[in-house]
């Protein structure tokens, strides 16, 4: 793949995590990096992060890393742990609007970046005028958790907001961020990652489909971390439920399977079966690469994988590049990707 002018030319990492950081000691910063080891160290709230094994602050090295391994374009989103969650509404605008501030710094300064916003879901009407700022200042799309002040974002009084993405034609990326939604069972092992994370990325992308928010507007984008997380094993499962009982129906007019296929995936599935089993379920016009950089779950080599599928050679660009380039507007220039951001994007 060349570098070009075309979306189809270019490899687009849709899933690679970026945070503003204090370099230095911490002088009340956080989160901070310490670079003056033989190694970098990234703390949160006074602990060091040893699950960040590549770079999470600074753009250029970011860039140099994501380069090595062949991808040209890198959208980022910001660290989920930055993301408010249970602040109060005025204070949870404010740390969005300050990220998404420096996020839309960073990437306008370099044709190779692109950036996702910050929304304080705790408020939706807040997050429906920060969404917009953040589109104006250059940024393409925008991350969310599955629960915000511990309800999942699926339920209702969230509608306005999803309402809105879609009218903007901003894509919503939904990445877990629980650590293990509470369950002592997930607590060791580091299952609330590794088993935790794809159960509540099902969970949330499972109630987004049957309130039926995929049927009522068309034109929502909803991007799924981490090949969907458990959700694909479980597609024939609630289909079923759709054919036996009553309640999956209650907003559905056709089977669930049918939403579950107008949601978008990253290609970050751990496996070379379970890659190929999702592009079977929702074909390849659904799949977007992602690495999950900088974390230790990251999968940095699997472009060998997706090439021993068997893709024809439009496919394999679509799903390196091309559908993440039309979904998130992205251009050959910063400037041209500023002036197309919340417009011009993929309607249907």
């Amino acid at each position: 793949m060349s570098q070009g002018g075309h979306g189809r030319d270019r490899v687009v990492d849709v899933h690679a995590h970026f945070a503003p950081l204090t370099s230095g000691t911490p002088l009340g910063a956080d989160p901070f990096i310490d670079r003056s080891g033989a190694s970098a160290v990234v703390q949160l709230h006074g602990h060091p992060i040893d699950s960040i094994v590549r770079e999470v602050g600074d753009p250029g090295l970011l860039l140099e890393q994501e380069s090595a391994i062949g991808i040209d374009v890198v959208i980022l989103s910001p660290w989920v742990a930055l993301l408010p969650q249970h602040e109060e509404p005025g204070p949870a605008e404010a740390m969005c609007q300050r990220l998404n501030e420096a996020i839309a710094r960073t990437v306008g300064d370099d044709p190779r970046l692109a950036g996702m916003a910050a929304v304080p879901m705790i408020d939706p009407r807040r997050a429906i005028r920060v969404l917009k700022e953040a589109l104006e200042s250059g940024l393409s799309g925008v991350e969310i958790v599955p629960t915000v002040g511990g309800a999942f974002v699926g339920d209702d009084r969230f509608e306005p907001f999803f309402a809105a993405a879609a009218e903007m034609g901003a894509p919503v990326f939904i990445h877990p961020s629980s650590r293990g939604m509470g369950i002592d069972a997930l607590r060791g092992g580091y299952l609330w990652n590794a088993v935790g994370n794809p159960v509540e990325t099902a969970v949330v992308a499972a109630q987004l489909v049957l309130n039926g928010l995929l049927e009522r507007y068309p034109n929502l984008h909803i991007v799924l971390a981490h090949a969907g997380g458990v959700l694909p094993a479980v597609f024939g499962r609630v289909d079923h439920a759709y054919a036996v009982r009553p309640e999956p129906r209650t907003r559905l007019s056709e089977p669930p399977s049918r939403s579950f296929a107008r949601l978008y995936y990253d290609t970050i599935a751990h496996g070379r079966r379970e890659l190929a089993s999702l592009l079977e379920a929702v074909g390849p016009a659904q799949l977007l690469f992602g690495t999950d950089h900088p974390f230790d779950m990251g999968d940095y080599a699997q472009r060998s994988m997706l090439e021993s599928l068997g893709l024809t050679p439009g496919d394999l660009d679509a799903i390196l590049g091309g559908t993440a380039a039309r979904l998130f507007g992205l251009s050959s220039s910063s400037n041209d990707r500023g002036e197309a951001s919340g417009k011009g994007k993929e309607k249907g």
